[in-house]
C-alpha cells in the first residue's frame, strides 16, 4: 500500500509537469499567431493608409489652387454666341428649384389643406337600408348623396352575399332630396313593397326584396 501511495504521488507530479509544458507550448503559439497576424494586417493596412493621404493631399492641393486660379475674362470665356454642349448662356439666371422639378432644401415643407381634401371625398349620409333577413340579417348600410348600387361585386356600394342576387342587381340614387330604386336589369328581378318594378320613388319604411334577401329602406329627410 505504501509503495503505490508513493507511486500515484509521482505519476501525479509527472502529469502535472506534462500539463505546464503543454500549456506553455499553447501560449507561445498563440502569441506566435498574433504577432503574425499583426505583421500581416500592418502589412495590408499600410498601403491603403497611404492611398487615403494622397487622396486628401490632392483634394486639399487642388481646392487651394483653385481658389489661387483667377477667373478668365468675359471675352475669353465666350465663344461663337456664349453657348456650348454643357453650358448655360452667361447671362442666363439657373431655374428656380420649382421649375427643376425639385425642392429647394431638404426641410421643404409643403402645406396640405386637409379641409379641402375632406369636402372634396365627404358626402353626407342620407339614409341607410337594413337586412331584414338571410346571413346579413341585422346589418345595415348608409346610403350616401348620388349613387348606391347593390349587388354581389365587390366593387358595389353595397354588398350581398344572396347568391339569387346579380352582380350589379340595382341602385338607389338621391338626387335632389328625393330617393328612385332602379333595377338594373337583374336576372331574378327586383321587389319594392312586394310588387316587381324597374323604377319606383322610395319613401320611409318602404320594404325592397332583391333576390331573397329583403331590406327595409329609411330616409334621413
Amino acid at each position: 500500500m505504501v509503495f503505490d501511495f508513493f507511486k500515484n504521488l509521482a505519476q501525479q507530479r509527472v502529469d502535472s509537469a506534462v500539463n505546464q509544458v503543454k500549456a506553455k507550448q499553447v501560449g507561445a503559439m498563440a502569441r506566435a499567431k498574433g504577432k503574425a497576424a499583426g505583421t500581416f494586417n500592418n502589412a495590408v493596412d499600410a498601403p491603403l493608409k497611404a492611398a487615403k493621404k494622397g487622396v486628401q493631399a490632392a483634394r486639399q492641393g487642388g481646392g487651394a489652387a483653385a481658389a489661387k486660379k483667377p477667373q478668365a475674362a468675359p471675352a475669353q470665356a465666350e465663344k461663337g454666341d456664349g453657348m456650348s454642349w454643357f453650358s448655360r448662356k452667361k447671362d442666363e439666371a439657373p431655374a428656380p428649384a420649382a421649375q427643376q422639378g425639385g425642392y429647394a432644401g431638404a426641410d421643404h415643407t409643403v402645406a396640405i389643406d386637409l379641409n379641402a381634401i375632406q369636402t372634396q371625398t365627404f358626402k353626407p349620409v342620407v339614409g341607410w337600408v337594413v337586412v331584414l333577413n338571410g346571413e346579413l340579417r341585422g346589418r345595415d348600410f348608409r346610403l350616401v348623396d348620388g349613387k348606391n348600387t347593390m349587388g354581389t361585386a365587390a366593387d358595389c356600394d353595397i354588398v350581398l352575399t344572396d347568391p339569387y342576387l346579380s352582380s350589379h342587381h340595382a341602385v338607389i340614387r338621391h338626387e335632389n332630396g328625393e330617393f328612385t330604386f332602379v333595377d338594373l336589369d337583374s336576372t331574378n328581378g327586383s321587389y319594392v313593397n312586394e310588387r316587381k318594378v324597374s323604377r319606383e320613388d322610395l319613401i320611409d319604411n318602404d320594404k325592397v326584396r332583391l333576390g331573397r334577401s329583403e331590406l327595409k329602406f329609411k330616409s334621413l329627410e
